[in-house]
């Protein structure tokens, strides 16, 4: 009940936090706080920079401009005057507050997941030291109060289940923050599926143009790309799921066979079947590939950007590197034939001519063979989670590098030939600092979606973040405790059969009460741990395989992002 207590506690204070606090502070204040935007050039600046040389619309072009402008026939266009494209403009800066965004589109969406996935993380991290770091404390002192039916638990239940699996509180709220990041990212994904009003309006005066003013409903090209991805990570995933246990390490068969409960009755009807299975993981690793199609795109982009940036330091164009290419090696632990030629290569090394007169160093080698190869499970959590760390931490960065991108863009207009408009040239400033919600949200979405997933990861399959709880790593692993399971599950329901057939109201029997809630409650646990067991091997089959594809998928989608913009460029 204490650790229960503990976790009421944290729900209610993250609830009132977002009840209450977030109406007068957001959590995006410190992602937009201190950034610097460029700001839309005014008439006069427009003016000044192009020498007051300007044109005045007329005839076929003024034609056009009114029937694109208001039904009424008279427009804005006694302000909108055209000058030369090559006229080099320079842009003022101003700071960026939380007032500028709030009335930009997306800002309730970026700032209510911003400010759930905060206090969802606040909730889970203060359970996790809880139950890893201070429960376990404080119950070494307290040896006393150990009892009797707990005792017998430990001897006779071949897989022991802690209390923070059964019931965490943090697990509902890391669901919650996963399901608002697929919502999100749904939304983001629908808005390249909604059809644009393509009307040409001719504000430029090149020397080659064509003059169009129909007005047509047509499905945007983005929608094919994602389409066309998603069959692409349909086949990929198909292809992977076929390869586990020989190429890379899933545990979907273990998974497959507790789920259908194989181990135990090679006669009984599979619940799903085994293509089926791997059809439904396909489709939903389909699903994930093709919401992070544009999220990916948009982050190659900005980092083919931030790094072309001159005035930086060596240390940050490093992290920036760094942060790009760092998800490729949690990606490669999950692989089979790297993970054998680590450990192969670190035994060899132990062995070494060249290393017997240096025997720290053989120390130092050999516990880290031992702690690759028996904790290669909590090796792949603290990478990954370092991973996304690591990108959560560089978001200010990459919004500031967005946002700088505004003078990049205005600067290749300027070496078009013709003349342009001042509507054009303040739309294209204005777009950038419009689109600022969309951008932070296609960034930091897939961040927060594989940081739940990970933590689902961790606790549904009773991982640890450290190498140090040996226990539960070899009961939930071990091919003996398959292999034990039957002999259980057999003894629970003699336990069972004991326990319905005793007669409690005999004169004979003098039981008590309390002896039979304790055997109740002890058959009980036993069955819930059978259970649990089962569940946590699912888990850890399905959930590790999610995690590994959504890291994958991301990263494949940055690297075509930034190929396919590095040679746009040239």
């Amino acid at each position: 009940m204490g650790v229960l207590g503990l976790q009421l506690a944290t729900t209610l204070v993250a609830a009132s936090v977002l009840s209450k606090v977030i109406s007068f502070f957001s959590f995006t204040h410190f992602l937009i706080a201190g950034l610097t935007r460029y700001a839309v050039p005014t008439d006069q600046q427009l003016l000044e920079a192009s020498g007051n040389c300007k044109t005045k619309i007329k005839g076929k072009r003024r034609r056009n401009d009114l029937l694109s402008g208001s039904s009424n026939g008279t427009t804005c266009h006694s302000d909108t005057f055209y000058f030369p494209r090559s006229t080099t403009i320079h842009l003022k800066q101003s700071h960026v507050s939380t007032s500028d965004i709030a009335i930009l589109p997306l800002y309730s969406s970026h700032q209510w997941l911003v400010d759930f996935t905060v206090c969802a993380s606040c909730v889970y991290l203060i359970n996790e030291v809880a139950y890893n770091c201070i429960i376990p404390w404080y119950e070494g002192f307290d040896q006393n109060q150990t009892t009797l039916s707990h005792a017998s638990s430990k001897q006779d239940s071949p897989y022991p289940i802690s209390l923070n699996v059964r019931i965490n509180l943090s697990l509902v709220w890391m669901t919650l923050s996963l399901w608002f990041t697929i919502r999100t990212l749904v939304s983001l994904t629908a808005i390249y599926f909604q059809p644009k009003n393509d009307a040409t309006k001719i504000e430029s005066r090149s020397p080659k143009f064509t003059i169009s003013t129909a007005l047509t409903n047509t499905p945007s090209g983005e929608c094919i790309l994602i389409l066309a991805a998603g069959f692409f990570f349909l086949v990929a995933a198909t292809l992977f799921l076929s390869l586990d246990g020989t190429l890379v390490d899933f545990g979907l068969q273990a998974a497959y066979g507790n789920l259908t409960f194989g181990e135990f009755s090679s006669s009984r009807t599979p619940i799903i079947s085994w293509g089926a299975f791997h059809f439904i993981l396909a489709v939903i690793a389909c699903i994930i590939g093709s919401l992070f199609v544009y999220p990916g795109i948009k982050f190659g982009k900005i980092y083919l950007d931030t790094v072309k940036q001159c005035p930086m330091s060596v240390i940050k164009r490093i992290i920036l590197h760094l942060n790009f290419i760092c998800p490729i090696i949690p990606i490669l632990l999950w692989l089979i034939p790297i993970t054998d030629h680590i450990s192969n290569s670190l035994i060899t090394l132990t062995h070494s001519n060249s290393l017997i007169e240096k025997p720290f160093l053989i120390t130092i080698i050999n516990f880290v063979s031992n702690l690759f190869m028996k904790h290669l499970n909590s090796i792949r959590l603290i990478v990954s989670l370092a991973v996304v760390l690591f990108r959560l931490s560089t978001v200010r960065w990459t919004l500031q590098a967005y946002l700088n991108s505004a003078q990049d863009k205005l600067d290749r207009f300027t070496h078009e030939a013709g003349q342009t408009s001042n509507k054009e040239v303040q739309r294209l400033v204005a777009s950038i600092f419009y689109c600022l919600n969309l951008v932070a949200l296609q960034y930091i979405s897939p961040c927060f979606l594989f940081l739940c997933l990970l933590c689902l990861y961790k606790n549904l399959s009773g991982l640890s973040w450290l190498p140090y709880d040996y226990h539960q790593q070899q009961y939930l692993y071990s091919s003996d405790t398959l292999n034990v399971l039957p002999s259980f599950v057999s003894n629970i329901q003699n336990n069972l059969t004991n326990f319905f057939l005793t007669d409690f109201m005999n004169q004979n029997n003098f039981t008590s009460w309390s002896t039979v809630f304790m055997q109740a409650r002890y058959i009980f646990s036993q069955i819930m741990d059978h259970f649990l067991f089962h569940g946590m091997i699912i888990a850890r089959g399905i959930f590790g395989f999610l995690v590994w594809w959504t890291l994958t998928s991301w990263q494949l989608m940055c690297f075509l992002g930034l190929a396919y913009h590095r040679f746009a460029n040239e």
